[in-house]
C-alpha cells in the first residue's frame, strides 16, 4: 500500500516506520526533507521510506494519515486540497485546548469524495511503539466511513499491533474524542504516564 505521512513526529514516524518495515510504501511528506530530523526517521525506518516537500507527498499515496499539529491542519489541508479527493484521509491529530479535537470538517470540505477515518488519536505515540502493556494487546478505537475503506484501516491499525475496535461512522468522532480527553486526563493530568490505554472487555 502506498501511504503518505504527513509530518515527521512522534506519531508519524512511529507509524510510518512500522509500516515501511512490514513492506508499505510510506512517504513522509515535509517541509524540509534534508533536515537532520528527518533523515534520522528515514535511517530508522529503513529502505521501505522516503522524504519529500509536503506539497508532492500525496500525488501516489492511497492513504493520506494526517500527523502534525492541530492547530495548523487548516493551513496543511488548504496546501495538499487539489490532490486528496478520492484517497483514504485518516486524521490523528488533536486541536488541544479547543473543541471538537478532530479535523474532519477541514477535510470533508477540502475533499467530499474521499474516504474518511479518525483513528490513533486517543493514545500517545508510545502505545504505538509498544502496543502491549503487562503482556496485554492496547485497545484502539477508531471511528469512520463505512464501506471500502473500513477493511483498510483495521489492517493497518492492526499492522501496528494494536486491537482495532471500529465504533461506527463520523457521527462517532465526539465520542472517540471523549476517550482521548480521558487518556489525556488519567496520563497527563494524574500523571499515570503516557503509556496507558483503556481496554474493552466482553462477556
Amino acid at each position: 500500500m502506498k501511504i503518505s505521512m504527513i509530518g515527521a513526529g512522534n506519531i508519524s514516524g512511529t507509524l510510518g516506520s512500522k509500516w515501511a518495515a512490514q513492506g508499505h510504501e510510506v512517504v513522509f511528506g515535509v517541509r524540509e526533507p534534508q533536515a537532520e530530523k528527518v533523515q534520522a526517521l528515514l535511517a530508522q525506518s529503513g529502505h521501505g521510506a522516503t522524504a519529500v516537500p509536503l506539497s508532492e507527498s500525496v500525488l501516489r499515496a492511497e492513504v493520506v494519515v494526517f500527523a502534525v499539529p492541530g492547530r495548523v491542519m487548516g493551513e496543511v489541508v488548504g496546501q495538499l486540497e487539489a490532490q486528496l479527493n478520492g484517497k483514504l484521509l485518516i486524521d490523528t491529530t488533536n486541536k488541544v485546548g479547543q473543541m471538537p479535537l478532530h479535523s474532519l470538517d477541514v477535510l470533508r470540505r477540502a475533499a467530499p469524495d474521499s474516504l474518511l477515518f479518525r483513528a490513533f488519536s486517543t493514545l500517545g505515540w508510545e502505545n504505538f511503539a509498544n502496543p502491549e502493556i503487562n503482556s496485554v494487546q492496547t485497545d484502539l478505537f477508531y471511528c469512520g466511513d463505512e464501506g471500502a475503506g473500513q477493511t483498510a484501516v483495521h489492517d493497518l491499525i492492526t499492522a501496528i499491533g494494536l486491537r482495532p475496535i471500529y465504533l461506527g461512522d463520523l457521527e462517532q468522532a465526539d465520542y472517540l474524542d471523549a476517550l482521548t480527553q480521558l487518556w489525556f486526563i488519567l496520563a497527563l493530568k494524574q500523571g499515570r504516564g503516557r503509556h496507558l490505554a483503556l481496554k474493552m472487555l466482553t462477556d
